[in-house]
């Protein structure tokens, strides 16, 4: 019997729902989410019947139907974002991505393209009202809070079943979907960067003082990806490598590196490597990525 991802290696991240969400808006057009890769799509699935069991969605909502019908997919992304605050990022790619699809479908007297229609300019609404309500706040404040909650869960082990690099990763990625990245997105230029670089010198502390040694140290790249023996370990790899599958090989090797656990090593990964080094690279890859 398995455990349950979300009281497991899930239970602290609130990255996993904007991003799932996101996920099922984009169904088989997100190019990372391919039926080769079996031990991704096994865990995409198990993941879904969580979510949709906490969620009390009806179960026909986890069929494989959901892949090949547009409308029932997106009836379910409309459902899940009722049920939670997506947040500003995953509202801003599901606005975007229905745009998109509004594009590509026939119109005349097309019921689904109304529907789409409908829920394009929700969402859109939504995403309008939500930029609104951030922008009125202090947005640094915010990102302040934000990044000593994340922080703090990493600094009393709520992280500790990834590797090294892992843990920074998911810190990144918790900050990325939340207010840190709404305040790097909608600030302006000097806050955005005051952030960004304040963000890479406290990475690059908490991964010097795990494996207890000075940020400009280096140290082979096994030393940061190595994965501690710990209860689930199959389900932390597939959670990060979950999280991190946007990642492409050659334009973000380090974090290409350090969630698909599956592959080599990118050529990219510097063998010699830094906390400096690690998490200057890993801030600037991930927060291109939005």
């Amino acid at each position: 019997m398995k455990n349950r991802l979300l009281d497991g290696p899930g239970r602290v991240l609130e990255c996993i729902y904007p991003k799932f969400i996101v996920d099922v808006v984009q169904g088989n057009d997100n190019p990372r989410q391919a039926p080769g890769v079996p031990q991704q799509q096994a865990f995409r699935e198990r993941l879904t019947q969580e979510i949709m069991a906490q969620t009390q969605l009806r179960p026909w909502a986890m069929s494989g139907m959901l892949n090949e019908n547009a409308v029932l997919r997106l009836g379910l992304a409309e459902k899940l974002a009722s049920t939670r605050d997506p947040g500003h990022l995953a509202l801003t790619r599901i606005t975007q991505r229905l745009s998109a699809m509004q594009q590509a479908v026939s119109r005349p007297a097309n019921p689904a393209a109304r529907q789409l229609d409908e829920l394009a300019e929700h969402f859109s609404q939504r995403a309008a009202w939500k930029e609104k309500a951030l922008t009125r706040r202090g947005l640094a404040v915010q990102a302040g809070h934000h990044s000593e909650q994340v922080f703090n869960h990493w600094r009393v082990g709520n992280y500790s079943g990834w590797s090294m690099a892992g843990r920074c990763y998911v810190a990144l990625e918790e900050l990325r979907w939340g207010a840190f990245g709404d305040a790097c997105r909608l600030a302006s230029a000097d806050v955005a960067k005051m952030l960004k670089d304040n963000l890479r010198v406290m990475a690059a502390e908490f991964l010097a003082q795990g494996i207890d040694a000075a940020i400009t140290t280096r140290h082979y790249y096994h030393q940061w990806l190595s994965i501690p023996s710990t209860p689930g370990l199959m389900d932390y790899k597939d959670l990060l490598g979950w999280l991190g599958e946007w990642c492409d090989a050659e334009r973000q090797p380090i974090c290409w590196s350090v969630t698909q656990s599956w592959q080599p090593v990118a050529l990219g990964m510097p063998r010699l490597c830094s906390a400096v080094r690690l998490a200057t690279a890993m801030v600037d890859e991930v927060f291109e990525n939005g």
